[in-house]
């Protein structure tokens, strides 16, 4: 249990009489004032600020503590309980270290990095007029060490009120870029126009971008989205500039699946003699740039510099010693989950 949270809860309680249990849904950070705890998850995980659940006879509630998104519960599902969650979600508040004062860049940052909870982000969004529409986060790191020019060259997509720069320590830029109702905007697209706005001034960057959120509430998930996008075109050497998070959604997903699944998962695909091919990083080169181009030989040729003849051999060669013809779709598709796993896995 976290001793600073469990003393926090317990000056809570001197304040209101009520014991209070707080977690995070793998139970792997947690606080209590009882000397049991008494941890439920909610009926409906998918609430938003406060939920009396009658099930549990519980009255849940959503904050943030160190960077962590935690539930917290009381005992109880009645209107009065609901109150005390509201009135325990503001005493959290105060608690933290968030300035009121800040303006509101400092604020976008800070909800952008997570660090507000919903009902803190509820404040602001009223307070500054934020609208309820939809927004999504591209992150763009400068290889060539030009950011404060990069961040000077993105103020002209800022086309909303509230589209916002947000430069963090490690001095990357991110921007939130909000839609109104009638734009029909690929985030993606987006932000190939801006790469390529960024390099005709002559300025090296990459681009990792989300897909498109509600509102600002999400926008801390569309920032991680991107922000990991950028991270696995890195590992898995993507050549493209521009990465969007849902081209990387299939690496995301095995990433996510205990290692002790991937090796049986790859046992299964992984054909007999098949080592060799994936060992082999010409021939993972070659397939993943027939994946890139639809599976066309003649495109994939001309981006290899590679005759023709020579690419067909190499696909030959990988349907030899894996059984997978990855002209096909679905052996192209077998074939990319075993190399990724192997990535995984090494």
């Amino acid at each position: 249990m976290d001793s600073e949270l469990t003393i926090i809860l317990k000056q809570i309680k001197q304040k209101t009489g009520i014991d209070v249990d707080a977690y995070a849904e793998t139970k792997k950070f947690s606080a209590t004032t009882r000397e049991e705890p008494d941890w439920i998850l909610p009926s409906e995980p998918d609430f938003l600020d406060v939920f009396s659940d009658g099930k549990n006879d519980k009255t849940f509630f959503h904050f943030r503590f160190r960077n962590a998104n935690l539930i917290g519960s009381i005992s109880g599902a009645g209107e009065i309980e609901k109150n005390y969650a509201y009135l325990i979600m503001s005493l959290l508040d105060s608690t933290s270290a968030k300035d009121e004062n800040l303006g509101f860049r400092e604020q976008m940052k800070s909800i952008l990095l997570g660090d507000y909870t919903k009902q803190q982000v509820q404040k602001f969004m009223r307070k500054f007029s934020v609208p309820d529409i939809r927004c999504f986060v591209a992150v763009i790191v400068s290889l060539d060490g030009k950011t404060e020019k990069v961040m000077e060259s993105l103020k002209k997509f800022l086309s909303l009120k509230n589209d916002s720069l947000v430069l963090t320590e490690d001095m990357t830029c991110s921007m939130i870029k909000f839609l109104s109702p009638e734009d029909d905007v690929d985030p993606a697209a987006f932000a190939q126009n801006v790469y390529n706005n960024l390099s005709a001034e002559n300025m090296d960057v990459r681009i990792g971008v989300s897909g498109t959120v509600a509102n600002l509430l999400y926008v801390n998930n569309a920032y991680l989205q991107a922000t990991t996008a950028i991270r696995l075109a890195k590992t898995y050497a993507s050549p493209k500039p521009v990465n969007a998070f849902k081209d990387h959604v299939l690496e995301k997903m095995l990433e996510d699946i205990p290692k002790f699944l991937l090796s049986e998962y790859l046992t299964v695909l992984e054909k007999e003699g098949a080592k060799s091919i994936f060992n082999d990083n010409d021939m993972l080169t070659t397939a993943e740039a027939l994946f890139n181009n639809n599976l066309n030989v003649s495109l994939t040729a001309r981006e290899l510099y590679m005759h023709r003849n020579t690419l067909i051999y190499r696909i030959d060669k990988i349907e030899k010693e894996t059984g997978l013809n990855i002209q096909k779709f679905s052996d192209a598709l077998t074939f990319k989950l075993a190399a990724t796993i192997k990535k995984i896995l090494a």
